[in-house]
């Protein structure tokens, strides 16, 4: 509500005192708010150039506005195998499986014989002319008999270690699932509370004209405009934070299916 207009109203005789006190309370609550917003931004762009690595005191200018932006349909199956597909954590581990599978298979065959060759040529004599050729050739083979027990120690450790990664392994499979699961539920929860915030604020936006409409009819007082104000107020709220909700839940899914990148685009 404008002070200046409602102080005019009361020295025309057209308004009261209750409405001009009421539009200075409604003024300095929304000046209140800007204060905290404009320290919530400066924050955010202290946060986002560290994020960024970049000096405190680059200047920032956003060339985007936070809007919706429709994605692809995901079922979880897709969304699910593109996780098991790109996600690097899950790439790493399935190595660190393979190498741990690799070290037992080594420690397991050492008990067997191992068979070798040997060859050698040669020549011998007191000069190039009486040199006579030598040969040498040969197989040997190798019978481990006794170790000690080292050979059955190495086992059961490189054993250990492959079903620790295998456990783990799976584990990270479980909690990718779990992840993906967890972001497409959030991503459609978030998409519905766009559709209500934006149903919500054209109806308040209708609320105000119709408020203002009577107000200047003189069928209702400025108190009724005041109310569908500060309730426009909040469903342009209650969009921006479903607006942020969503552009969260698109970087959330991204992130479970390996592919922040993409998502963003």
């Amino acid at each position: 509500m404008d002070t200046t207009r409602e102080a005019i109203k009361k020295a025309a005789g057209t308004g009261t005192a209750i409405d001009v006190t009421r539009a200075r309370v409604q003024s300095a609550h929304q000046r209140q708010r800007v204060v905290a917003a404009e320290n919530d931004r400066r924050r955010a762009h202290l946060e986002l150039l560290k994020a960024m690595g970049l000096d405190l005191g680059t200047p920032l200018e956003l060339t985007e506005r936070l809007a919706y932006t429709s994605l692809d349909a995901f079922t979880l199956e897709e969304a699910r195998t593109r996780a098991l597909g790109s996600r690097a954590d899950l790439k790493a581990q399935q190595n660190r499986e393979a190498n741990a599978r690799l070290a037992y298979s080594a420690a397991k065959w050492e008990r067997l014989p191992a068979l070798a060759g040997f060859a050698d040529y040669g020549t011998i004599g007191s000069s190039i002319n009486h040199a006579l050729p030598t040969r040498t050739y040969g197989l040997a083979l190798k019978l481990p008999l006794f170790d000690g027990g080292r050979r059955d120690a190495r086992r059961a450790d490189s054993l250990s270690a492959l079903r620790q990664e295998s456990i783990k392994t799976g584990d990270l499979r479980r909690q990718i699932e779990l992840d993906v699961r967890v972001a497409l539920d959030s991503l459609r929860s978030a998409e519905e509370q766009v559709r209500v915030a934006d149903e919500g604020l054209k109806l308040s936006e209708e609320e105000v004209a119709q408020a203002d409409r009577r107000f200047r009819a003189g069928v209702s007082s400025s108190l009724e405009v005041t109310d569908a104000q500060t309730r426009l107020e909040r469903a342009r709220e209650n969009r921006i934070a479903a607006l942020f909700a969503y552009q969260a839940a698109r970087i959330d899914l991204g992130a479970a299916m390996g592919a922040v990148r993409r998502m963003l685009q």
